[in-house]
């Protein structure tokens, strides 16, 4: 019987072709976990040097009744962006960082910049190199607007209460 190594024996797959079944799942997982829209393809697209490091910029204040309602829309960003599936907050490490604490442990600017870029985060900024070397996996880009982050940032902070 001739094959050309993706058929084997018997008319199963052979060897070859489970190699490429495992690749097409490993990319669509990777590409669930980051979604795909327009903005995301945007991002991508940006010079390194517009989404560099963090900006400098302060951070504005908010009335306890505004963090709280951020927070709250944080909590279901939380979960609808699929954070969960790689970070915990208090429950230990998974594929990403427990982030207990970050916001007490990182500014609120390099925050914001880790949700909002991190492929460029990781190119510029010794801490996100750092984490990506103990990590050994990439934050995937997120399409989110500035109020999302912002409310990511405030769940955190209220989870860190």
């Amino acid at each position: 019987m001739e094959h050309n190594g993706v058929i084997g024996r018997f008319g199963r797959p052979g060897r070859r072709w489970r190699g490429g079944f495992l690749t097409l799942l490993v990319g669509l997982f990777v590409t669930a976990c980051a979604g795909d829209s327009a903005e995301s393809r945007t991002a991508e697209s940006e010079p390194a040097a517009q989404a560099a490091a963090p900006a400098a910029q302060p951070v504005m204040t908010l009335s306890a009744d505004e963090a709280a309602a951020l927070a709250t829309e944080g909590e279901g960003l939380f979960q609808s962006k699929g954070c969960v599936a790689c970070h915990t907050i208090g429950g230990g490490r998974l594929t990403g960082p427990d982030l207990a604490g970050v916001t007490e442990r990182r500014e609120a600017n390099w925050i914001f910049a880790m949700i909002q870029n991190p492929d460029s985060m990781v190119k510029n900024d010794a801490t996100a190199r750092q984490l990506f070397a103990e990590y050994m996996t990439p934050m995937l880009p997120m399409p989110v607007t500035e109020r999302e982050v912002r409310a990511l940032y405030e769940y955190l902070r209220a989870q860190n209460q």
